[in-house]
Parts: structure tokens; C-alpha cells; sequence
């Protein structure tokens, strides 16, 4: 079914080309990419762009980051969990936990946490999207590429500016947004916008009958842009967001349904006011950026997903954040040579609580269990009893990151031959505080009459450091037909600290002090994962190796191919302890081989706009053994082998007074195989997705009529295995709504 989608889709295009359907929507211009840090225009950057402009992200619907992914080629941020969750894999590489493989940049100020990676995008002036390492240049999480958002700044405009939009949609979802910008005079300008979102939601928790995914999201921004001078252009901004929602919709495999008893949510309020400045004076260009970055969030999940009482789960951060770049380029010594140099630095201070309550069902089934299977190999009619009702294990957490970078690019060209050369140093301390402690009420039957408490008490701090070099050498060849490229990069995942298995930890210290606090010398807690040292995992490094093409065949058509090998070394897999356990461990358990290609072809001119697109990847462990099976040769999980997209607009210009405009969207988005595991055996099938949209547009105001999943595909964005259970997340059904524009 999913395929005949598509193969529908491509008929629809061929014949709105086909009635040559007069329309001024043109192509994107070849603009210089300004997150490459490089002045090259796209048709001749040594790697994979993807510029989505404004226009196309409004055609498109696109809301979301998340909804990005689908308009580029090997990249897939799926939209499971909450807002919290914001897991990228592209090319084949990406984790569900800890930190990204893709870097996210707003108006030049990278967001250190990717729980803030999920947020609403507004006067979006347009997205670059950078595939493959961009190591040598942005550092840290960066080996599979950056998203740029850049948005409009008031000294842009030519003219006073007032934006609002309101939109009504499936599951009583309403969204509003309203901005205003002003360029007072040539040296100031001030924009203003707000915006808020609420929807019912689209999945019921069968437990109570309740929609689980309700929610509301607010926010907004502030920006002053000046020109203090001639040279000198200075902006600050200030953005705010928050979100209430209810969050982890899975449910059980074994039944289809969602069905728990516990409250699954998630909060965040986010705070960014930042400062940015350029200076350009006789051919050279100082850029500085500085920040603040403030996050509070809170996390409530039922952490068996089932209607007993088992466990639950409350995290809350309170980060502190801080960024300060600075990026010099000068001019020209000679007509073959430039250069650019930068420093970069930043400190991330997280405060983190994540108390586990386990209740009685959980008491009985995760510790007494275990304990009394140790307990009775050596006294087969005895027992450990526990008489609390619920067994709180609150765990705090001081979290620090910080770090420092230089780097250096240079480009030579030879003609028509260019050749970038660029490394960077990265330096990262890390360091973990942490306090977990638990009090329990327990009574040995062979030895004792009476209940008595022990106290389970794991502190102490943990503290590391890591440096890497991360070179790139780019070489290509520009003629009157495009430009043809080739380059080696260097990129790596941070390194630090996983508490998410600290409940383990805490879990089998509780059980090895109750044998002690008995006189009995048994091992009845898994050692693997009683130490503290398991939380540290280090930095991911990942060589990459493309070859590819921008081609211009005639005007206005714009065709991208590459194909690329990936080496991943101390690769960071998530691995869960045996049996029914409640944390899970971030390791460098494995190392992993890469190959793919993509092609990409965007058409703009007097029929309209096709834009479409295409990736492989096959992504295999080349050894990974996680102490319960050996996975080598095995897909890589939750990264797709296959994504495909396929929009199609036109634009018809009537120019009468009762309308100005008739214009048709259609998309068609094509994704997997996904496997869901490292055993290969559960995946999610290629599935596709068909939108539309229909707009008409008067002088100062547009109506559009949108629907995403057409066809009501039916199909799965997450899966996993706990305590023994198999739980999904199914896609979002089909949604329906109107959405209507208003600018003057």
C-alpha cells in the first residue's frame, strides 16, 4: 500500500508538470552557506547542503525540527515519547540516549542540550542542513552534520512587518503565532512574537480512557538589531519556551494497547538570551556570539508501562549553560589563499534528581526476587521479607561539562581546483557528583524475629577529561557544469557520565548490604553492574569519507549525489542488564562500518517546484558483544536503510481582486527498513506517508487546506523491550486542518 502511495504521488507530479501550469515560483538562489563558516555558495561546497527556505517549510507544514528530517535525504528524528525526546540518526549513525551525532545551531548560538532540540520554529527565514562531520569546524556532537535556523532579523526588512497565523486541526489541535518587526531607521530595528499551541491528543491510555499525549506549548522572543556603524552590526535576542504535556504513549506489543497506571509526562520551561556581533573593516570579518542557556524539565513516567504497581520514575534538571565563540577571517594575502581561525568555548552546569519509587509489586518482583534466589541456593527454606509499602531510592546528580577549542581553516585555489584544509582541537572536562540512597525494613526468617532497617548510602563525585584533533581535507573541481568533491573528516560524540543506570546500581548495592547486614557472604547482585565506574562511557570518534557532485545541467535545476564510508571506533551503544532491571548503560562496546548515497534534485522555474530526494545507508556492527550476545555483522538499530521524499508545488497566478493565487502542495515521504534491535529480528517494514495542501492567497492573507498521512498508514516510530515486555509507539494517524496566514 505504502508503495502504491508513492507511485501515485509521482504520477500526480508528472501531470501538474505536464499541463505546464504558468507559475513564478522559482528555485532557491545559490546563497552562501553561512554555517559552514567557508564564503562558497551551495553549488560549490565541499559537501552535502540542504537549504530549505521559508516558502518551502510553509509549503510543506513543517513545525517542528522533527518534520525537517523529512525533506532531507539519510536524516530521521522520529517523533515518539515527548518533547524531551529528540534522537537524530543520520547516515546510519545516532543513539537513543545521551548526546546527538547532529549539532543544532539558531542564529548562531548551538543549543547544548538536545532536550531543547524539539521546539516550534517561527519566522524561520530559512534552514541549512549540513551532512556529513562537521568536526573540524563546530566540535563536539557534530560528526554527522549540523542544522543551522535562521530567522528573520528586523534590519532585513525594508518595511514595518506584522506576521499572525492561526491554525485548527485534527484531535482539537489549535496553534497561534502573531510577530511584529520594525526597522525604526537604518541603525535599529526591533522585532516581537509570540505564539501558543494545546491539542487533545491522539493516543488513549486504556488504563483510565484518558488521551495521554494532551498538551500546551508558549513562547517567544525578543530582538534588537543595530548598526551602530558603518563596520559593526550587533543583535541580541531573547527566546522562551515551554511545554506541559502528557508523554510515552507505548504501548504492549503483546496486546496492542497503552495501558499503565501512573502519571507519564513531561514539563519544561527554557530561557535564552543571547548577544551576537560582526564586525567587517578592510576585508577582514570578526564574528562573536555569546549566550546563556537556562532548562528546567520535568520527567514523570510509569516505568513499566503496565497497570501494575511495579515502579515509577520522576527526573528533574536544572541547567545553567554558557556559550562564547569567536570566528576571524581575513582577507586575502594573495590571490590563491585565505584563511579563517577560531575559538570556541562553553560550560554546561546540570543539578539532576531522579528518585525511583519502587512500590510493592515492584519490591516483590525486582529485589526480593533476586535476593531470595541468591539467598536460597545456600538456605533453601529461608527467606528475606521487606515490609515497606513503597521503597524510595532518590538519586541527585551534579553534572558539569566544559571545554575549550581553537580552530583553523585554509582554502586554496588552483584555478578551477580548491582545496580546504582545517583542524580543530577540542578540550572537555567532565564531572560527576552523586548521592543515591536507599532505606529498607527487612526481616531473615532463619535468623531473626524482628523487621530492621539498613541504609544503602552510594556517594562520591568522578571527574575526567578528553582531547581530540579533528582534521578535514577537502579537494574539489569546479567547472562551467557544477562542481565535483572528495573529502576525509574526522568527528566525535562527547564523552561523560550515563546516570540512567544508576537505579541499577542502587538496585544491587540494596540487595549486597542486606547479605552483609546478615552475616552471609553471597553474590547475589549482578557485579557488572554494581560499580560506579559503569557510568562513564568515552568520547565516540567517526571517520567519514565522501566523494560527490553538485550539478546545474540547465537553469534552474539543481542536482546533489554523493556517496560515503563511515568508520565508527569506541562507538556508544545503550545496554540493558539482564533480567527485570531499571536502568540502562551507555558503553563503548562497539565498532561499526558505514555505507551509503544519496541524490537530491530540486527544479524550480516558470512550472513550478519539484524538489526530491533519495538515501541509502547500511550501517553494520563490525564487532559489538554486550556480554549477553555477540551482534557483529548485525544492522545497526533505529537508523533507516531507506529514505525518500518527493514535493511537488505550483503556484497558479490568477492576479484578480477576489484572489490572487491558487497553489497545490503535495509531499511524499518513503522510510525503511528500521531495525528495533541488535538481534535484527523485529523491524519496522519501508513505509510511506502522502500530505497535501491546497492554499488560496489574497493580498494580505492566505487560507490553506492541509492533511498529513492521507492514506492513514499505519506504521511504528519506536520500540523497545523492559522487564521483559515489548512496547511501540505508533505513528501519528491521519490529521486534517486549516491553517490561515496574515502578513502586511
Amino acid at each position: 500500500m505504502q508503495i502504491k502511495v508513492l507511485f501515485i504521488l509521482c504520477l500526480l507530479v508528472v501531470s501538474i508538470y505536464g499541463a505546464e501550469i504558468v507559475s513564478d515560483t522559482v528555485a532557491l538562489p545559490d546563497i552562501e552557506v553561512s554555517v559552514s563558516r567557508v564564503a562558497m555558495p551551495v553549488s560549490k561546497q565541499q559537501l552535502q547542503v540542504s537549504v530549505l527556505d521559508g516558502r518551502l517549510i510553509e509549503q510543506a507544514q513543517v513545525n517542528t525540527p522533527k518534520e525537517v528530517s523529512n525533506l532531507v535525504p539519510n536524516v530521521y528524528m522520529p517523533d515518539y515519547g515527548s518533547a524531551m525526546t529528540s534522537s537524530i540518526y543520520t547516515r546510519g549513525m545516532g543513539s537513543r540516549i545521551n548526546e546527538p551525532v547532529m549539532g543544532m545551531v539558531v542564529d548562531g548560538i548551538p543549543l547544548l542540550d538536545k532536550n531543547m532540540y524539539d521546539h516550534v520554529l517561527q519566522d524561520v527565514k530559512r534552514i541549512e542542513l549540513l551532512r556529513g562531520p562537521q568536526g573540524s569546524l563546530y566540535g563536539r556532537n557534530s560528526p554527522a552534520g549540523v542544522m543551522e535556523i535562521r530567522t528573520i532579523q528586523p534590519l532585513d526588512l525594508s518595511t514595518r512587518t506584522i506576521r499572525a497565523q492561526a491554525t485548527y486541526g485534527t484531535a482539537n489541535t489549535i496553534r497561534a503565532q502573531a510577530s511584529y518587526y520594525e526597522p525604526v531607521n537604518d541603525k535599529f530595528g526591533i522585532g516581537i512574537s509570540g505564539r501558543y499551541a494545546r491539542t487533545d491528543g491522539f493516543y488513549t491510555n486504556m488504563f483510565d480512557n484518558n488521551k495521554i499525549d494532551f498538551g500546551q506549548q508558549a513562547g517567544g522572543r525578543i530582538v534588537l538589531d543595530g548598526r551602530p556603524s558603518d563596520e559593526w552590526r550587533v543583535t541580541g535576542n531573547i527566546f522562551a519556551d515551554w511545554v506541559r504535556q502528557g508523554a510515552f504513549p507505548y504501548a504492549n506489543v503483546s496486546t496492542g494497547q497503552i495501558a499503565y497506571n501512573a502519571q507519564g509526562s513531561y514539563e519544561r520551561l527554557a530561557f535564552l538570551p543571547s548577544i551576537r556581533a560582526e564586525y567587517l573593516h578592510a576585508g577582514y570579518q570578526l564574528q562573536l556570539a555569546a549566550s546563556y542557556q537556562f532548562m528546567h524539565d520535568d520527567m514523570r513516567m510509569d516505568n513499566d508501562y503496565t497497570p501494575a504497581d511495579i515502579f515509577t520514575l520522576q527526573q528533574t534538571q536544572r541547567q545553567h549553560n554558557a556559550t562564547l565563540d569567536a570566528l576571524l577571517r581575513a582577507p586575502k594575502p594573495c590571490s590563491w589563499y585565505e584563511w579563517t581561525v577560531g575559538l570556541s568555548s562553553f560550560a554546561k552546569a546540570n543539578t539532576m534528581h531522579a528518585p525511583v519509587v519502587f512500590m510493592r509489586e515492584g519490591i516483590d518482583e525486582l529485589i526480593l526476587s533476586n535476593a531470595n534466589r541468591g539467598i536460597q541456593t545456600v538456605f533453601p527454606d529461608d527467606s528475606i521479607c521487606i515490609s515497606n509499602t513503597t521503597l524510595p531510592i532518590p538519586s541527585s546528580f551534579d553534572l558539569l561539562n566544559a571545554g575549550a577549542a581553537v580552530y583553523h581553516q585554509s582554502h586554496f585555489q588552483f584555478g578551477n581546483w580548491h582545496i580546504n584544509a582545517g583542524v580543530r582541537i577540542d578540550y572537555e572536562h567532565v564531572r560527576m557528583t552523586y548521592l543515591s540512597t536507599a532505606d529498607v525494613t527487612y526481616r531473615f526468617t532463619m535468623l531473626m524475629t524482628d523487621y530492621k532497617k539498613v541504609h544503602t548510602e552510594i556517594k562520591g563525585m568522578q571527574t575526567d577529561h578528553f582531547i581530540q584533533v579533528l582534521p578535514k581535507l577537502a579537494i574539489s573541481y569546479e567547472g562551467t557544469w557544477g562542481t565535483i568533491y572528495g573529502y576525509a573528516a574526522k568527528g566525535y560524540k562527547a564523552g561523560g557520565y550515563n546516570p540512567q543506570i544508576f537505579s541499577t546500581i542502587t538496585q544491587n548495592q540494596v540487595m549486597n548490604d542486606l547479605a552483609a547486614d546478615m552475616g552471609v557472604h553471597l553474590s547475589i547482585a549482578d557485579p557488572r553492574f554494581s560499580d560506579v565506574a559503569i557510568t562513564h562511557y568515552k568520547p565516540e570518534t567517526d571517520w567519514t569519507f565522501e566523494i560527490g557532485g553538485h550539478f546545474t545541467p540547465v537553469e534552474g535545476l539543481k542536482i546533489d549525489v554523493d556517496a560515503f564510508h563511515i568508520q565508527g571506533f569506541d562507538q556508544q551503544v545503550t545496554i540493558f542488564p539482564n533480567g527485570k532491571t531499571t536502568g540502562r548503560m551507555m558503553a563503548n562496546a562497539a565498532h561499526s562500518r558505514i555505507w551509503g548515497a544519496e541524490a537530491a534534485r530540486n527544479k524550480g522555474a516558470w512550472q513550478g517546484l519539484l524538489d526530491a530526494s533519495y538515501g541509502f545507508t547500511d550501517a553494520r556492527f563490525i564487532t559489538f558483544n554486550d556480554g549477553m550476545g555477540d551482534y557483529s555483522g548485525n544492522i545497526i538499530p533505529y537508523a533507516p536503510q531507506h529514505t525518500a521524499h518527493l514535493l511537488c508545488a505550483v503556484d497558479y497566478r490568477i492576479g484578480k481582486k477576489w484572489i490572487e493565487r491558487i497553489g497545490l502542495t503535495l509531499k511524499g515521504d518513503g522510510i525503511g527498513r528500521i531495525y528495533w534491535n541488535e538481534q535484527n529480528d523485529v523491524w519496522q517494514p519501508f513505509y510511506g506517508l502522502l500530505s497535501a495542501t491546497f492554499s488560496l492567497e489574497w493580498k494580505y492573507i492566505k487560507l490553506q487546506l492541509w492533511g498529513k498521512n492521507l492514506t492513514g498508514t499505519k506504521y511504528d516510530v519506536f520500540y523497545f523491550r523492559s522487564m521483559g515486555n515489548d512496547f511501540l509507539q505508533r505513528g501519528k494517524p491521519r490529521e486534517l486542518g486549516a491553517t490561515v496566514l496574515f502578513e502586511i
